[in-house]
């Protein structure tokens, strides 16, 4: 081979050799571009919501006693009975106390008729007044024990004092039944409150008529949207709570103390600045800043650090304050903007 053939034959190895190297540096320089996802910021509506357990309660469900002590006659309910108000539950002995009675209404019958005599004798003067009001006095004390012995006999007969189901019957015919022994146990679940504790932080947000979303997940129930009937107005101290009320009315699925999950809603803006929450990052003095994206040239795109006021955030979004460098469809770094600096310049994924 001769010295100009060996002279360009290595010319060309040089001249590929620096191609090659020129496109791997063209093709790292590539890759040295951030990829990044990005999203728009919206003008849209935003709410934000708290769940908290609740249990469903009801004021009608009690267990029934008799104000005073007798042997039950006989029961005139069974367990499962619907009932109404004022219906008879019970009936116990009453023949003691009608003998009382009747007992009382004869001396009460010649007490009225010594009472009148003492009267006659005072408006001739053959009595002295003292005589017709130790008359008078015994007249008024009978129909005073009169009286009693009849709320008395009253009270043998116990009668619902609302009307409801009566769940269990523990009293039993033959059964001597005392004010301490429970008769039965009345509910009524036509009407009833769910009620929950909510941490004192969230105290200002949650009014009278803030709307809910009240869910059984221990029992196939469709969930109810509701409103807040009232708020306690006292913080528990041993967990820092208060208590909210929600109402049920026409009930026919829900028992007391039924577990319930409680979603309210303490935070609802019809129009706001939203963002995805995992775009916002923090920086040294904890101040919240989001990236956003400004076309470059071609695909690519140059970053600028925007600082922002987060208001909320909930199930992936963010409401912000408004801001004078995002706008509705401004393009933000929704990920993918770990290690960015303000030099950088970014595709998009």
């Amino acid at each position: 081979m001769n010295k100009i053939s060996t002279l360009s034959l290595i010319l060309l190895i040089i001249f590929s050799c620096s191609e090659e190297v020129k496109e791997n540096e063209e093709g790292k320089k590539e890759n040295l571009i951030p990829i990044v996802v990005a999203a728009e910021a919206q003008n849209k509506s935003f709410a934000h919501k708290i769940k908290v357990q609740g249990n469903v309660a009801t004021n009608k469900d009690i267990l029934l006693n008799s104000e005073i002590s007798g042997l039950i006659t006989q029961m005139h309910v069974t367990s499962g009975n619907s009932i109404k108000k004022g219906q008879l539950i019970l009936s116990m002995e009453e023949s003691i106390i009608n003998a009382n009675i009747s007992e009382l209404k004869s001396q009460l019958d010649y007490a009225n008729y010594m009472l009148g005599k003492q009267i006659d004798l005072y408006e001739k003067d053959l009595g002295t007044e003292l005589e017709k009001k130790t008359a008078e006095n015994q007249v008024n004390s009978l129909e005073a024990k009169l009286k009693t012995l009849e709320v008395q006999k009253s009270k043998m007969n116990v009668i619902a004092p609302f009307s409801g189901i009566v769940d269990e019957v523990y009293a039993k015919t033959g059964q001597l039944v005392a004010p301490q022994m429970p008769i039965l146990r009345l509910v009524n679940n036509t009407q009833v409150e769910i009620i929950a504790s909510v941490s004192e932080k969230h105290f200002k947000n949650v009014k009278k008529g803030t709307e809910l979303n009240v869910s059984f997940p221990n029992y196939d129930l469709e969930s109810m949207n509701l409103k807040v009937k009232s708020v306690g107005n006292f913080i528990e101290p041993t967990n820092r709570t208060f208590t909210i009320r929600t109402e049920v009315n026409n009930n026919t699925s829900l028992m007391p103390n039924m577990l319930a999950e409680v979603e309210i809603t303490d935070l609802k803006i019809d129009s706001g600045l939203v963002i995805p929450s995992k775009s916002i990052l923090k920086n040294q003095n904890n101040n919240d800043y989001v990236w956003i994206l400004k076309k470059s040239k071609k695909e690519t795109y140059t970053v600028e650090q925007v600082f922002i006021n987060t208001i909320a955030t909930y199930n992936g979004e963010a409401l912000i304050e408004e801001n004078e460098s995002i706008n509705n469809g401004t393009l933000i770094i929704e990920s993918g903007a770990r290690g960015i600096t303000k030099k950088d310049i970014v595709r998009i994924k």
